[in-house]
């Protein structure tokens, strides 16, 4: 989705880690009793939605197991048998069928997510199992795992600020990996069919396995994934000229191909000890890395040389204690790393920036960026039991975030002159030293309390308030760094759950939610050169943005002999003050600013889905979004011609006793800028609609141990597209996947 209101940016802190485990039975008594919706403790439309129930579980809204329907959230949950018939292989393709949201690529070849109709890395918080997976640097998360060692994907749209802090902004997203008794095995391959032959070949193997010995309880997963990936056609980029004037390629030759491969490994590990009376420990340790080249390159320049590496270690001890059956502490300590080295090529091998020696450059102009970033954080809440149906959550984190290195450097000199070496170009100074740290060492604090009450059985309110006091840099006249604050800021929450039958249940809600500025969005300041054009300028005078969110929905389920129909819809209204937002007024360097007016989103989403049997199902979803710029004059405003506008569905039929079809269609209208400024005007683009297909051959359990599936992804080879910082420059946009298939094998014992 094209329409960003804010720049890339991070999640600076994060609350309390959802409930990442099996509810406790204290959980399945007072928690659920609390939240049961229905006028009898297990009704008969409960044994009738029996079908859902792998579906329906989220911890997020809440922090413990309830159901989707129930909880006070708009909110999805896909489990493992959801996340099979879909055909799904990375996180990404589950996220894209969700209702409001949607998955681009970006030129450089990082997944964004758009939650209705605004895209921002750093509004979007991602969690693995309860740690932050967002970087606190620039907000971009590794997000894009394997499905196959995972028991759920948890998502919520909409502001969640009152139970996890800054970041979770537009929405959250919860991995869980799968934590069940026994041992699980996949390996996969396939590809993407080459223009000239052959196959971009893709290989991977997955294997998890949990086992409990007495009071100890293991478990542990691994991911390992290799993909050479399509390659597409660029047909121009900004080097177009130059690059046929020196002779580095004939009028006839495109600039070059996109470049999609990747080496991933995903290695965690854990376990708990049940200590009687003392209580329960727990311990996990997790290890990601990942090296990839860039999609296109950096901005609108092939760079089929560049290289991105990434490395995150989380690491967490975990306990838990149940005071009386009416009280349930937990306190969490956790530590996490991340480190990436994003190195790019800017310009064709052999490149020449004029006629002397020193203008040269056979390996191209290239330039370097290293970041490393540590989290530690410690966390301590408390759920008690006021009465029956009364469930109130108390929580306090503390939370330090710090950048630890930051170095760039190019190989070219800012005259365009090569240098022996990689070096820090003149004017960049190391961002770690700026002020004592003042921008890229945050502190933060937060208190948190959430009430659930069930006033009578058929209506269930939710009160909740965040209090965090964030560290941010503070600014003299002339904009220069001078020291730093803590600035607070209160997320209130709001819900009510009406039961107005066991089968209809309506929802309003409301909740504020604030992210404040990254590291990257204060101070990263790169000089302005020919060949490094394209990025935003730092701005240490940025403030918090906070959104106010109205949700109205419902949800209806009818049952008919074997069959179940289930719809939902909502209405939304988000009220964004003070965004983030980087406004093109150059083509170069683009300035960073908040929007005193602010933006306003509205629109509606939808859902149906239809289960004949447990292996026969159809479901649709669809969601419609208009985003709006009140800085702007009327006949600007909005940030797309045409609404923003989704559409998926799906559906899932057996084949005799042992195989089952899959079809999934995911489509998107066709989108249109707006101006938001004179650039904006010149250089209008349009990206056509698309319809995305997806078809799977799958088995049904064989031997009660192994299942095989064969998927097909872009079956009719759509020319799928997504957008580029200049449309002038790469003409045709991002070329994105084209048909690809896959032999999976899985084995369960």
């Amino acid at each position: 989705v094209l329409c960003e209101a804010t720049s890339q940016a991070p999640a600076p802190t994060e609350a309390h880690p959802p409930v990442a485990r099996a509810a406790s039975p204290r959980d399945s008594a007072s928690t659920r009793e609390s939240a049961a919706p229905s006028s009898s403790a297990h009704s008969e439309l409960e044994d009738d939605l029996a079908l859902y129930s792998a579906e329906d579980t989220l911890a997020l809204a809440t922090r413990h197991e309830e159901k989707v329907r129930t909880v006070p959230a708009i909110g999805s949950s896909f489990g493992r048998d959801q996340l099979r018939a879909l055909g799904a292989r990375t996180v990404a393709d589950v996220l894209d069928v969700v209702p409001g949201l949607s998955v681009s690529r970006d030129v450089q070849g990082f997944h964004r997510t758009a939650i209705r109709g605004l895209r921002s890395d750093a509004e979007v918080l991602f969690l693995l199992n309860g740690h932050r997976l967002n970087n606190f640097f620039d907000g971009k998360a590794l997000m894009n795992l394997p499905v196959e060692n995972l028991e759920r994907i948890e998502v919520i749209r909409g502001p969640g600020s009152a139970l996890y802090g800054a970041g979770a902004f537009l929405g959250v997203v919860n991995i869980v990996t799968d934590r069940s008794e026994g041992v699980r095995m996949s390996a996969s391959g396939g590809g993407f069919p080459q223009d000239g032959g052959g196959l971009a070949l893709t290989t991977d193997g997955h294997l998890s396995a949990a086992t409990t010995s007495g009071e100890l309880r293991l478990y542990g997963d691994a991911d390992v994934w290799h993909q050479n990936g399509d390659s597409k056609v660029i047909e121009h980029d900004s080097l177009d000229d130059e690059s046929l004037t020196q002779g580095l390629r004939d009028v006839l030759v495109p600039a070059g191909h996109t470049r999609d491969n990747r080496f991933l490994v995903n290695v965690g590990g854990g376990a708990s000890y049940n200590l009687g009376g003392a209580g329960t420990m727990g311990a996990s340790v997790r290890f990601l890395t990942e090296k990839r080249g860039a999609l296109l390159g950096l901005f609108d320049t092939v760079g089929e040389d560049s290289e991105l590496r990434w490395n995150v270690l989380l690491a967490d001890l975990t306990w838990e204690r149940d005071l009386g059956g009416n009280v349930q502490l937990r306190a969490r300590a956790a530590y996490d790393q991340q480190s990436t080295d994003r190195l790019f090529q800017l310009t064709p091998k052999g490149f020449r920036t004029g006629d002397g020696g020193d203008q040269l450059f056979p390996s191209g102009l290239r330039e370097q960026t290293r970041v490393l970033v540590r989290t530690l954080a410690g966390t301590l809440d408390a759920d008690v039991a006021v009465a029956q149906g009364n469930r109130l959550t108390l929580g306090l984190v503390a939370e330090q975030q710090m950048l630890a290195r930051y170095d760039y450097e190019t190989n070219y000199t800012l005259d365009g002159k090569l240098r022996p070496a990689f070096a820090v170009p003149e004017g960049v100074v190391d961002l770690t030293q700026l002020a004592n740290g003042a921008a890229t060492r945050r502190l933060t604090v937060g208190l948190s309390a959430q009430d659930q009450w069930t006033v009578i059985p058929a209506l269930t309110l939710t009160f909740g308030v965040r209090l965090d006091a964030t560290q941010l840099p503070t600014v003299d006249g002339a904009g220069v760094l001078n020291g730093s604050k803590f600035v607070p800021r209160i997320n209130p929450r709001m819900g009510l759950v009406f039961s107005a039958t066991d089968a209809l249940v309506l929802k309003a809600l409301y909740g504020r939610a604030f992210r404040a500025p990254t590291p990257q969005e204060l101070v990263e300041r790169i000089p302005d050169t020919t060949y490094n054009q394209g990025r935003f300028e730092g701005d240490p005078s940025l403030q918090p943005a906070t959104v106010d969110t109205f949700e109205l929905g419902v949800d209806l389920v009818q049952t008919a002999g074997d069959a179940r129909v289930r719809l939902r819809g909502n209405v939304f209204l988000e009220n964004f003050a003070s965004p983030i937002v980087p406004v093109d007024t150059t083509g170069n360097i683009v300035p960073l600013e908040n929007r005193e007016l602010g933006v306003r989103v509205y629109g509606v989403e939808g859902e149906a889905r239809l289960e004949a049997s447990r292996r026969a199902a159809a479901w649709i979803n669809a969601s419609v979004s208009r985003a709006q710029d009140l800085e702007l004059p009327s006949q600007s405003r909005l940030l797309t011609d045409v609404p923003q506008a989704r559409f998926n569905a799906g559906v899932s039929m057996p084949i005799g006793d042992w195989v089952n079809f899959d079809v999934i269609l995911r489509s998107g209208a066709e989108r249109r800028n707006n101006s938001r400024s004179t650039l904006e005007l010149i250089r209008r683009y349009k990206i056509p609609a698309y319809s995305l297909i997806t078809a799977q051959l799958r088995t049904e359990p064989l031997m009660d141990h192994w299942e095989v599936a064969l998927v097909a992804q872009n079956l009719f080879d759509h020319d799928f597209r997504d957008d580029v910082p200049r449309p002038d420059r790469v003409t045709g946009l991002l070329p994105r996947e084209g048909v690809s298939g896959y032999l999976t094998v899985r084995a369960r014992y």
